[in-house]
């Protein structure tokens, strides 16, 4: 099997940690930037929180589209980096990708507006109070889910 390894650095994380304590028990999410770093390494530099269309329960997100749009636009402008992903919160639930979770990223890659052939669910949540995430890797021409292999964050 493919190793395929991802970074998310000191102050992505801290995003995604304040995003969760703020969301509770629903979902919350948005998309990732980052960057590919060598052969089968990626860093995660940015988050999108998307908050702004309240749809939110226990068990599902809708991601809205203004907040990532932006974030965008402000990486593709700086030449920072670019759209790698998707994440999400699963408040009471376990970090392995829901048969929901799949199809999205599934349809993701099918659908050409994004124009990607790969990208990366990371599934976030509050363990014990401490941030906890897993990271999965999709790719068009690729019939299986990679799992991700955390390496440390880059020091600053």
């Amino acid at each position: 099997m493919m190793k395929i390894n991802f970074k998310v650095t000191p102050d992505v994380e801290a995003k995604i940690e304040r995003a969760l304590r703020k969301s509770g028990d629903f979902e919350t999410g948005g998309i990732l930037i980052g960057k590919k770093v060598e052969d089968n390494s990626f860093e995660i530099i940015d988050v999108s929180i998307s908050d702004e269309d309240n749809k939110y329960s226990i068990a599902s997100f809708i991601r809205g589209v203004k907040k990532s749009d932006l974030l965008l636009r402000k990486h593709y402008k700086k030449k920072s980096g670019y759209y790698i992903g998707e994440w999400h919160s699963h408040p009471k639930f376990s970090l392995s990708p829901s048969r929901q979770d799949i199809a999205t990223m599934l349809g993701i890659l099918a659908d050409d507006n994004y124009g990607v052939m790969f990208n990366i669910l990371v599934i976030a949540k509050l363990n014990n109070n401490k941030l906890d995430y897993q990271g999965y890797f999709f790719h068009r021409n690729l019939h299986e889910i990679i799992v991700l292999e955390k390496s440390p964050a880059p020091n600053k």
